[in-house]
């Protein structure tokens, strides 16, 4: 090979170096990528929640539309390299004589992965009657400074003993150490019981008993449609915690248990580990 063709290699090799670092977010290239999961857990044991003393309702706004886009931008940003259109990025590798934009084997950026390693332990928490999984996912992405953490949003409703609603965001940044931030709220509604059926009477000989089940079908129908959510005790849940990447770590609050555990992705097999290899 003449010094000229070892020359113009290294130079493209060096092009090419340089493209890939434009391509990617800033903060990408200095921060390493993670599985992350998280498992919420709603407590429903009222008696226990209600040692202490809940404010009633509390102002559980939806998610703003705002953290939605910037998940949405965020994720995009990441992910370019997925996407089958044409974009900005693919026209400059065309002009590299790249025909196709690079392939990963990994998934992309902050999407859902089927495989879960708290499957088994959401399974028997379910099976109890005095706590319940009310959000659980898993996903990959490459943890940022706090300024530039991503808020991931979260909104679900859970029906049970009682209705529990649960709006806010989490994020995890890295300084020193990892660390996860919870800001929800949590509201827990009732039924309220209507006087009407609760002041039915059994009917006095069975002759009356056809004429009682057309009344109390009829009143059922009024009373529910009349029953009204009315709001028992909520909770603003704002935590930190430092964590270690490969540990499992719980989050503890009265109305809300946060499970979470953070692997650095090196390698393919770090995105869908088993149990006993992870610890």
């Amino acid at each position: 090979m003449s010094l000229f063709s070892s020359l113009r290699r290294t130079a493209t090799g060096f092009s090419l170096l340089l493209l890939s670092a434009a391509l990617l977010p800033a903060t990408a290239q200095a921060n390493p990528w993670y599985r992350v999961e998280v498992m919420l857990v709603a407590y429903q044991d009222e008696e226990t929640i209600d040692n202490e003393l809940w404010p009633d309702a509390i102002d559980a706004q939806p998610v703003s539309a705002e953290v939605y886009q910037q998940y949405e931008e965020t994720e995009n940003q990441y992910n370019w390299w997925a996407e089958a259109n044409s974009t900005e990025e693919q026209k400059l590798l065309a002009e590299f004589d790249f025909s196709q934009v690079p392939s990963a084997s990994l998934p992309t950026a902050l999407t859902p992965l089927e495989h879960k390693l708290f499957a088994d332990k959401a399974a028997k928490i379910n099976r109890r009657n005095d706590m319940e999984v009310i959000w659980h996912q898993a996903w990959i992405e490459p943890i940022q400074d706090e300024k530039n953490a991503i808020q991931h949003p979260i909104e679900v409703e859970l029906s049970g003993p009682f209705t529990i609603e649960l709006r806010g965001t989490l994020q995890l940044h890295v300084s020193r150490y990892l660390h996860i931030n919870t800001d929800l709220k949590m509201q827990h509604y009732q039924l309220e019981e209507t006087p009407e059926l609760a002041n039915l009477s059994l009917p006095s000989s069975q002759s009356e008993t056809a004429d009682y089940r057309a009344d109390l079908y009829a009143q059922e129908q009024l009373s529910l449609s009349e029953q009204q959510v009315v709001p028992i005790r909520s909770a603003h849940i704002q935590q930190s915690r430092r964590m270690r990447s490969n540990e499992l770590h719980y989050v503890d609050h009265p109305m809300l248990g946060v499970v979470v555990k953070v692997i650095p992705v090196e390698t393919e097999e770090d995105v869908a580990p088993t149990e006993e290899g992870k610890n």
